[in-house]
């Protein structure tokens, strides 16, 4: 038993906030749900009423200057990132912040300078590299110095179109780079880091579903170098759920959604293995257990959820987006 628990606090209780903490009270140890927070009082003590904990309140900034917290997770909708970051950080609690961070390089610079200022942890919340699985699997890659020369994935779900929806909404910095493609590109970019190999520019095909469309339905982007790769994603379209690494020994396939990435097929000089781990609950304990860890041995950078993959994979976007006419969608707001 764990004597000494991380106290979390969570800003912004919609849907994914609700899976949080669902694994951070049924599967986590190290850490313990003290507070939640969301624009109205009446919100914040429904969700308090359904998972218990020890305070509710009806702004964030009330949030922020309660002393007990230690960290909070902000899941609030990416454009408003900046600006709940910014107000926690400045009142002294660690980050781990929802995907993607940000939806431009500045932003991810100054809150990443104004963390280090302040001698805390500011983490993208990328729950696919935290899940066990793909932790064995990077340990097989660099134990092993398997060469890798090319990375397929992709993320994409059917939704029918509504600009009420925050996907198709412009003004709300939606599109499928931002919500889905983060995943594939950090997957990429991850696998680049592991292997000492160079990202380089992508080429970036978008195309639309919808006529009246104003984000970005669906996007490829297309990688050249020491590792080929292929992104895909698509907020319009079914794409497909398997990741598919390969190089000149070896194949690798992470099975149904490779996002959550819990069986794992490798082929390697000609011999077959697998990677199985079961899943206590809906995969964000993993991230949880990470940065509560890391709170808790005083170690303020993440070598599993890396800031400079953040920022890379954010800097692509932020590009990608901008030169492909959607430069409405990398705005903070707030």
């Amino acid at each position: 038993m764990i004597d000494k628990k991380v106290r979390w606090g969570i800003a912004g209780l919609g849907k994914i906030a609700h899976r949080f903490v669902k694994d951070l009270t049924q599967h986590v140890e190290n850490g313990e749900l003290y507070a939640v927070a969301a624009r109205d009082q009446l919100r914040a003590d429904m969700f308090v009423n359904e998972y218990r904990c020890q305070r509710s309140y009806g702004s964030y900034q009330a949030l922020a200057q309660d002393p007990n917290v230690d960290v909070v997770y902000i899941a609030t909708i990416h454009p408003f990132h900046k600006s709940m970051v910014e107000l926690f950080l400045k009142h002294g609690k660690h980050v781990l912040v929802e995907k993607p961070a940000f939806t431009n390089i500045e932003d991810w610079d100054e809150m990443s300078s104004l963390a280090e200022e302040k001698g805390l942890l500011l983490v993208e919340a990328m729950k696919s590299v935290a899940f066990p699985a793909y932790q064995a699997l990077r340990q097989f890659i660099q134990v092993n110095n398997v060469q890798i020369d090319s990375v397929e994935a992709a993320f994409g779900n059917w939704h029918e179109f509504d600009t009420k929806q925050q996907i198709f909404n412009p003004d709300l910095c939606g599109g499928a780079t931002l919500d889905v493609g983060v995943y594939a590109l950090w997957l990429y970019v991850d696998l680049c880091q592991l292997t000492k190999s160079t990202v380089l520019k992508p080429s970036v095909k978008h195309s639309k579903d919808n006529a009246t469309s104003e984000v970005d339905e669906n996007v490829e982007l297309i990688f050249d170098g020491e590792i080929n790769g292929r992104v895909c994603a698509s907020i319009t379209r079914n794409l497909k759920r398997e990741a598919i690494i390969k190089g000149p020994e070896v194949e690798i396939i992470i099975h149904e959604k490779w996002w959550n990435p819990k069986n794992i097929d490798i082929i390697y000089q000609g011999k077959k293995q697998k990677i199985a781990t079961p899943v206590r609950g809906g995969g964000f304990e993993y991230e949880i257990e990470h940065i509560s860890s890391l709170i808790l041995n005083e170690k303020y950078q993440s070598d599993v959820m890396p800031a400079e993959t953040s920022r890379k994979v954010i800097s692509i976007m932020e590009a990608s987006l901008v030169e492909n006419g959607f430069q409405h969608l990398v705005r903070s707001i707030g």
